[in-house]
């Protein structure tokens, strides 16, 4: 055995760390092809891996290498003795992973591709592996090195020779006849699957956020934009030269290196169940109970009760029944995020009251007054039994009034504790942290912000500048800690954004905004809410995606969803773990790939002989225009305009869809 001479000086090799091994993990997966898991631990990670100072000394395939010289370094331990000589021979039942681990299944031959004269000569064959005689990760395939040749650190990007044509939404087609030398049918030429100009402005090693000009439209730049409704025939691409592929390398999170959008967007319809009130009873909400997807509950003025959606043909339970000219009327409905109870609000002209009902069987648990005339919101805390709503006004006079019942303490349960303010509240929104409840309110020109956990105490009072425009109809916030924390507004009128909390403020649509949502995310194992993302829609046709950078203090578009002015969105759904976002109007669906600068996935459209969203619409352009509804409202002659309710299952497998007297229950594939 070979002995290197002893050097004069020797430096200590320093010890692992964690950013050399996740740098190391987070190479192997973009080479690998494995580019939506590299793109996860670098958000995880949260390290703008590039610029680690390391980096530029990192080869290709080095994670690969180290493992296999540490098998070999391993079985050389087993064989041999500190003087080198060899004290047994190696058996299958030393091997690492196992004596199994030599009957792998054989890999499929590579294609015999004749190298060009212009292509540099092959390398020298690498030596077998000690026991394994199988092929091994990285070796002689595409876009991988063996060990006794090395590559040096691959570019971020590389200008295509023909760039081809866009699919919807920014998707690209790919062409795996042009190369089959490239793994995963990708172009050589577009790096991990992506072209280089598509940046993902959510990776947290990526630069500034975009403002308008830059914002990705429909999944790419606005100079490459392409109309989201277009049903033009897609061009196939010519084929290519065949070259070397590229080492492929996530540039701060914006490559992947798989697939991530169709190249068509899937149609839903085929797996898609209606369900039907009886009577025409106008639904206003849907909720599926959490952790279950076989039960749908849903509400409406005059309708309050659950499908077992499994069992589409199951009849309709009904919780709490609505006698015709009773005067009773459903308001408000929210399950406590566990599904142990389902809470129901109603009132009458004797007042309201606040129905629980168990979670199980639904069974009615109990009934507790509530001195409000109509109680419009209820959100539950995501622990503690605590539930939070709110009441545009009272019995007595115009104020409005904050709710808390600790469902905790049954000495409470006579009604609830409440904070009045003279706005007129139109939204609520509640957070937990700290050991301590918070609660935002908002209405006309103020967002209150609430203590209410054992009490509801206003903690404090935003008012924007009286311009006569903002009338903040929105509220959403998310709660980490006293400085992570992300509450945004929304004006139904002036189109307008508003982080009060941060003095931020800016126009976001051309027209009334129509839902805003912040998105899910997982932190540490736990679903929780992004603190620096968000999402609106707008009667201008578009739905923005917006990023809040704190260091700046300033929130900008990263991408902007074009669906135009046939059907509007009327509301927004992100699945609860955060990675599609979901938009509805009267007849269609359509669901986008929030992981990936929101390329869109799949789309239902209702048909017109069961659905009756174009019906309402015309209906409800009628009411627009200052004519009565004949359709919406329970009953000929009511004012008002149909309700879009859309709503998640907890596994994200199933989308509810409520309009009219209907529920769509859309199966998405995910």
């Amino acid at each position: 055995m070979d002995h290197e001479a002893t050097p004069t000086t020797s430096a200590k090799a320093p010890p692992l760390n964690s950013d050399q091994l996740n740098y190391l993990i987070w190479r192997y997966l973009q080479e690998s092809g494995y580019g939506e898991a590299a793109v996860k631990l670098q958000r995880d990670w949260n390290v703008d891996a590039e610029a680690l100072p390391f980096a530029k000394h990192i080869q290709g395939q080095a994670l690969v290498k180290l493992v296999q010289k540490g098998l070999k370094y391993h079985h050389l331990q087993l064989t041999i003795d500190e003087n080198g000589r060899s004290t047994r021979q190696l058996m299958p039942s030393m091997f690492f992973f196992g004596p199994e681990s030599e009957k792998q299944v054989p890999e499929p031959r590579e294609p015999n591709l004749q190298p060009s004269s212009s292509r540099r000569a092959p390398s020298p064959a690498p030596e077998p592996p000690l026991a394994v005689p199988r092929k091994r990760v990285g070796e002689n395939g595409p876009g991988s090195t063996s060990e006794g040749t090395s590559l040096p650190a691959p570019k971020r990007s590389r200008k295509p020779a023909k760039e081809p044509a866009p699919e919807r939404n920014g998707a690209r087609k790919s062409s795996t006849s042009a190369n089959p030398n490239v793994p995963n049918g990708l172009e050589a030429d577009v790096v991990n699957g992506h072209p280089p100009s598509v940046q993902d402005a959510r990776s947290p090693s990526g630069g500034p956020g975009l403002d308008e000009e830059h914002a990705a439209v429909n999944g790419m730049r606005q100079e490459d934009r392409m109309d989201v409704d277009s049903d033009a025939d897609q061009h196939v691409d010519a084929p290519s030269e065949i070259v070397s592929p590229l080492v492929p390398t996530l540039s701060k999170g914006e490559s992947v290196g798989v697939q991530v959008a169709p190249a068509k967007a899937a149609d839903l319809s085929s797996s898609t169940t209606i369900l039907n009130l009886d009577n025409e009873k106008q639904i206003s909400q849907v909720l599926w109970k959490p952790h279950d997807d076989h039960i749908l509950s849903v509400r409406g003025v005059s309708v309050c009760g659950v499908w077992g959606a499994q069992q589409p043909e199951t009849e309709f339970q009904e919780l709490v029944s609505v006698e015709p000219g009773s005067g009773l009327v459903v308001t408000a409905m929210a399950w406590e995020p566990n599904g142990a109870a389902l809470a129901i609000a109603t009132c009458s002209q004797n007042g309201g009251e606040l129905h629980l009902y168990e979670g199980q069987e639904l069974g009615l648990l109990e009934t507790l007054p509530a001195s409000q005339r109509a109680i419009i919101k209820l959100q539950w805390h995501q622990s503690g039994m605590r539930l939070v709503g709110i009441a545009p006004f009272d019995d007595q006079n115009s104020a409005s009034s904050i709710m808390l019942w600790d469902l905790s303490d049954a000495k409470n349960s006579a009604g609830p504790m409440s904070q009045s303010v003279p706005e007129t509240l139109e939204d609520v929104d509640c957070a937990l942290a700290d050991g301590s409840g918070f609660v935002f309110a908002t209405g006309g020109e103020a967002v209150y912000q609430c203590r209410a956990f054992n009490e509801v105490e206003v903690e404090q009072k935003y008012s924007s500048l009286p311009s006569g425009h903002d009338r903040w109809s929105f509220i959403r916030c998310s709660w980490r800690s006293q400085n992570d924390t992300l509450l945004v507004a929304a004006s139904t009128d002036s189109g307008r954004l508003w982080l009060p909390d941060r003095d931020v403020k800016r126009d976001a649509h051309q027209a009334a905004i129509t839902a805003l949502q912040i998105r899910p995310q997982h932190l540490n194992g736990y679903p929780a809410l992004s603190t620096n993302e968000f999402a609106t829609s707008s009667e201008d046709g578009t739905i923005k995606i917006w990023q809040y950078d704190r260091p700046t203090n300033t929130i900008s578009t990263t991408s902007k969803l074009v669906v135009g002015f046939p059907q509007l969105l009327k509301t927004l759904a992100y699945s609860p773990d955060g990675f599609f976002l979901a938009g509805a109007s009267y007849s269609t669906v359509r669901i986008w790939n929030a992981e990936y600068v929101y390329n869109q996935m799949a789309n239902w459209k209702g048909e017109s002989t069961s659905w009756k969203g174009d019906t309402l619409k015309e209906d409800d352009d009628l009411v627009s225009n200052g004519a009565m509804s004949s359709v919406n409202g329970d009953g000929t002659g009511a004012v008002g305009l149909a309700d879009h309710s859309l709503a998640w299952a907890s596994d994200g497998s199933k989308l509810a869809f409520a309009l009219g007297s209907q529920v769509a229950l859309i199966n998405f594939r995910r």
